[in-house]
């Protein structure tokens, strides 16, 4: 009875073991350049899908840990998921310039902001037209006669 007792924490303590050394930090470091392929979710191989034990990514995992216990670099563990899965498999890092969609949709919107505001001041301010050479013409000098003697009324 003993025996199997003991036998029983063995076991459980080795699997406990290997559990966290499949959750390690190297683990994860390829773990997020290989999709999963479990077809429910578009995650690395690191994805949470049933508490991380999803049909594809434990046992993914625990051939990245038995790949790099074996003495491989990182670029070979991929290199070997590529050769077993296809291409289709490789998640490159993200884009480095993502960063500055933030920033650039900003600025596009300062200058939509700025477009508007100009549009709805309206243009250049209006200016009187330089005076041009008198007329001698007798019908307009009837009417501004008839303009002055209106306006000093109004006084």
């Amino acid at each position: 009875m003993k025996r199997v007792f003991l036998l029983f924490v063995l076991v459980c303590a080795a699997l406990a073991q290997t559990e966290s050394e499949i959750e390690s930090d190297s683990v994860r470091r390829v773990g997020t350049h290989i999709a999963c392929q479990c077809g429910a979710c578009s995650e690395n191989v690191n994805c949470n899908m049933s508490s991380g034990q999803c049909h594809f990514c434990k046992p993914a995992r625990t051939k990245i840990y038995k790949m790099q216990r074996a003495g491989m670099s990182d670029d070979q563990v991929i290199a070997g998921f590529i050769t077993e899965y296809g291409k289709s498999i490789f998640r490159a890092d993200p884009n480095s310039f993502f960063w500055m969609v933030p920033y650039l949709s900003l600025l596009a919107g300062a200058g939509v902001l700025w477009l508007v505001l100009k549009k709805m001041r309206g243009g250049k301010p209006m200016t009187p037209a330089p005076a041009g050479p008198a007329i001698d013409d007798p019908v307009l000098a009837k009417y501004r006669a008839a303009i002055e003697k209106d306006t000093d009324k109004l006084d």
